[in-house]
């Protein structure tokens, strides 16, 4: 989910959201009474991004540490990186393109009723079809039938993807576009949940009281108009690991920052951290904070509609005259690691270094746009309302006009749902300072993300054959001959440079002291339900 360096964590799935859904102001106030222990798992409370709780319907919602407690899909990566199975028994293909997938049985949703194959394949068509308006329908695109429910023009000519078929109550047949070995890792993603036929009766209320199958459920009354906090109560249905917590309280806030002062506060008992709030946390409070590297990239896109961008040798005398090291030693007080690549080598087939001009040679970077023609006239340089990005392009802003003689540079911060559709509709008039995470820890997913012509968060407009070409291939190939091609995919990405890698974030949480099973998942967010109290 993309996100702001304080949002690492949502990396994917979060443009969708971003685009389309407004951020709402944080409602904590009052000073919390802490981790509550009981014989029952207790209370605790967390605060979480405003967007986490805007909505709860899975194609709506997006990933989130919420969305993980309220819904769990067919399978789920664990600690080591895999995709196992959650919901699914088994997942089988002998193609990389026709996939059988068995559910386990005795899944039920938190009314009761059976989780089913047919469940599954309710969810998905709805998501999909166009009219809908799913802010992550685009997730189905790599399924049979997505084109026919989402036409270029008109009304779709199906209500249903072709690509799923229903066998019997337990059983599902997925078709695919094209082969991609992946695709046990996509399934992971609460997007793909499944829904409870009660749930179509009113898909508005559900979406502020959904009836989830996740190990937690959403108490009464749910969403609240204009009170955006929730309580999550423990599921003893559950089929999989029981929640530790009986209930959990969450409260919104506008971003990762507000959140993290009200837990200064004591509003809240857990919120996550980045940049300087990470690092004066990891000294003043060493034993109730957790920091991890992320499977993402923050970096400097640059917009190939803009003809002053058109020249490679002025993208790589940008990025040839930005200093990664500086802003991750200096700036993000080594919270951050200097990117030569789309993806850090927590990601399967990531850490290599593809990108030949993500080093500082401010030299050569005047040279090469002199030899371009030099810079003229004024420029604006973009990124999302968050106080650290806006740091670190201000660092950026200093060095391009250092380093390249540009003197009159601007910043325009925007809100992340008023900047993706400027990006989208090629409205941004200079670079753009963003983040992008892994969907899931391969390097294929980043570089389709980042790249790939049909994808919602390729944000530069980049069109590359031979990268098109590359990232077919590796989608078919599973192990390491698939990161090896998705490796020289990246490369032949970056030898165009569409976008110049910065820096990997690291990301953290910061917890009362009484709290236990703190721990961050491969996008940077806590895993709730194995939250316990002493």
């Amino acid at each position: 989910m993309p996100g702001s360096s304080g949002a690492v964590r949502r990396a994917v799935l979060a443009v969708g959201t971003a685009a389309l859904v407004a951020t709402v102001g944080g409602c904590g106030g009052g000073a919390g009474r802490g981790p509550v222990a009981a014989a029952d798992g207790g209370s605790f409370s967390v605060g979480v991004p405003a967007w986490y709780v805007a909505h709860l319907t899975p194609a709506r919602a997006g990933k989130s540490s919420v969305a993980e407690a309220v819904w769990t899909p067919l399978t789920r990566v664990d600690k080591d990186g895999r995709a196992v199975g959650a919901v699914a028994e088994s997942i089988r293909s002998d193609d990389n393109r026709h996939w059988t997938v068995r559910l386990e049985e005795g899944w039920t949703f938190h009314n009761g009723e059976p989780v089913t194959a047919q469940s599954f394949a309710d969810a998905w068509n709805a998501a999909a079809y166009g009219p809908n308006a799913m802010p992550y329908g685009y997730m189905f695109a790599a399924i049979d039938g997505y084109a026919a429910l989402n036409p270029a023009e008109g009304r779709p000519t199906a209500k249903k993807l072709s690509g799923v078929d229903v066998v019997d109550a337990h059983t599902l047949r997925i078709t695919l576009t094209k082969p991609l070995a992946t695709f046990p890792y996509v399934l992971a993603g609460t997007v793909f949940a499944p829904m409870a036929k009660a749930a179509f009766k009113d898909l508005t209320a559900h979406d502020r009281r959904p009836i989830g199958n996740g190990p937690y459920r959403v108490a009464a009354p749910g969403l609240r108009p204009g009170v955006q906090e929730i309580t999550l109560e423990r599921y003893d249905g559950y089929a999989g690991p029981a929640g530790k917590a009986a209930r959990i309280e969450v409260k919104s806030y506008q971003d990762d920052a507000t959140a993290y002062t009200s837990f200064q506060a004591g509003a809240v008992d857990l919120a996550l951290a980045s940049g300087h709030r990470l690092a004066r946390s990891q000294r003043t409070r060493p034993d109730s904070t957790e920091a991890a590297a992320v499977g993402g990239v923050s970096y400097l896109g640059f917009p190939l509609w803009d003809r002053r961008f058109t020249d490679p040798r002025v993208r790589r005398a940008f990025s040839l005259a930005i200093d990664r090291r500086s802003i991750s030693r200096s700036l993000l007080q080594g919270l951050a690691e200097p990117a030569a690549g789309i993806a850090p080598d927590a990601v399967v087939g990531g850490g290599g270094r593809t990108c030949a001009d993500c080093r500082y040679d401010p030299k050569e970077a005047r040279r090469l746009l002199e030899e371009a023609g030099g810079w003229q006239g004024a420029l604006t340089l973009w990124t999302e309302q968050d106080p650290l990005m806006q740091t670190v392009l201000e660092a950026v802003l200093n060095q391009l006009r250092s380093n390249l003689g540009i003197d009159r540079i601007t910043i325009k911060a925007q809100p992340t749902e008023q900047l993706y559709p400027n990006l989208a509709q090629h409205k941004a008039n200079g670079p753009f300072l963003l983040y992008m995470g892994a969907a899931y820890p391969a390097l294929y997913a980043q570089a389709e993300q980042l790249f790939a012509a049909g994808s919602a968060t390729n944000t530069t407009g980049y069109r590359g054959a031979r990268f098109d070409a590359l990232l077919d291939r590796a989608a078919a190939r599973s192990g390491a001959a698939g990161s090896a091609l998705a490796r020289q995919a990246e490369r032949a990405a970056l030898k165009d440079l569409p976008l110049a890698p910065l820096y990997h974030p690291t990301t953290g949480a910061v917890h009362a002291e009484n709290l236990t099973g703190v721990r961050l998942d491969a996008l940077g967010d806590v895993r709730l339900p194995g939250i316990g109290i002493r």
